[in-house]
């Protein structure tokens, strides 16, 4: 089991994708409230060349990553490939590209190995489970929801307990924290950052890591800190 299990029974755990300009204040707002994220970014999708537009509203602009040591200091990068395909739809020489050079560019970048990574759409294939391996990654996100706080077992393609946006997730985090357990639990939350810009509900984050936030029983750290 992790490390954290020896103190606590319970921890708590953000999961962040793509790399975007929302991704600053995000960040600011985990730490204000002592929050731990692991940011899962597309080396090979820069500020030049990753923009889109998000609900026909806002411009979606990549961070330029180069830059970026800084922004997510504290908290942990992960692999989520060089440029965002389903992996289960390439070739398996492909796929490896895009693995193999998004955890070497994040290195070269961030001066750390990425041991994990979250899968682009949420897609997985026992192949990805082989290349995952090959390039010394040891978890891997879904984005399937469990809806519950099980630590999980197989890490190479696990469901988060939710998406931030999901319509019971602060019934679930009150069941969270009132849970009696002697088994550790572990609450796991994901989405992308420029969703909070696009649906201007900020607060929202901001109110689920108020409930979360100061809590004595709870271990927050970053998806490697949590998993491994």
């Amino acid at each position: 089991m992790p490390e954290w299990t020896k103190k606590y029974k319970k921890a708590v755990t953000f999961s962040y994708d793509d790399g975007n300009e929302q991704d600053i204040r995000l960040v600011e707002i985990f730490d204000r409230y002592g929050m731990k994220c692991t940011f899962n970014l597309n080396s090979g999708l820069n500020a030049e060349n990753g923009s889109w537009v998000y609900m026909d509203k806002i411009k979606v602009n990549r961070l330029n990553l180069l830059e970026s040591k800084e922004i997510y200091a504290g908290h942990e990068i992960a692999v989520h490939t060089s440029t965002h395909p389903d992996l289960t739809k390439c070739l398996e020489e492909d796929a490896w590209k895009e693995i193999s050079e998004d955890a070497d560019r994040l290195t070269e970048i961030f001066g750390k190995r990425p041991v994990g990574m979250a899968h682009p759409y949420g897609t997985y294939s026992d192949m990805v489970g082989k290349l995952m391996e090959r390039a010394g990654l040891r978890y891997g996100r879904g984005v399937w929801e469990s809806l519950d706080f099980s630590v999980p077992v197989d890490l190479k393609n696990f469901r988060p307990t939710c998406h931030h946006d999901q319509e019971q997730i602060f019934s679930l985090i009150d069941r969270f924290l009132m849970e009696e357990t002697q088994t550790p639990r572990l609450l796991y939350i994901w989405g992308h950052s420029y969703e909070f810009e696009g649906k201007e509900n900020w607060d929202h984050i901001e109110r689920i890591c108020e409930k979360l936030a100061g809590n004595k029983d709870l271990f927050y750290g970053t998806n490697q800190e949590v998993l491994l």
